[in-house]
């Protein structure tokens, strides 16, 4: 899943070529925000190999929050290229973006673990745990790409 979002961006936005004298280049990727997007799965992995999930109290609900605020980054600063530049409308595509990715993580989470599982008798309140906390995360995350647009624009100035 890590190399979903390269391989997309390759795919789609990558063979275009860059304009101007070096318009024979293929465009730069943007490997920052690529790294953002893969670091949640990362850290997930890593969490399921060391168990902390089962042995810390706190691991999940951190998880969360922070992953999400990671993905949630990473999307926004993809999305800022093709955004108008307005940090509200950031905030709001990243925030509603990191919730809807989520609400298809918790499904996908539904679907692998709970059903017909041990965990049926608290999944309702652990998944409305989750929605909450990744949503709180995308929208930290959403508010730090809008706060950095608006200073470079300031700064543009």
């Amino acid at each position: 899943m890590m190399l979903i979002v390269p391989i997309l961006w390759w795919l789609l936005a990558g063979r275009r070529r860059g304009a101007g004298p070096a318009g024979d280049r293929p465009r730069q990727a943007p490997w920052i925000a690529f790294a953002w997007i893969m670091l949640p799965f990362l850290v997930d992995v890593t969490g399921n190999t060391l168990d902390p999930y089962d042995s810390i109290g706190w691991w999940d609900d951190a998880n969360h929050f922070v992953n999400w605020f990671f993905l949630s980054l990473g999307a926004g600063l993809l999305l800022r290229a093709a955004a108008s530049g307005r940090p509200w409308e950031l905030l709001t595509m990243i925030g509603g973006l990191g919730a809807v990715m989520a609400i298809g993580w918790e499904i996908g989470e539904y679907f692998a673990f709970i059903r017909g599982g041990t965990e049926l008798d608290t999944a309702y309140e652990d998944t409305l745990g989750d929605l909450t906390l990744g949503t709180l995360g995308a929208v930290a995350a959403g508010a730090v790409v809008a706060w950095d647009t608006a200073r470079r624009s300031r700064d543009a100035r």
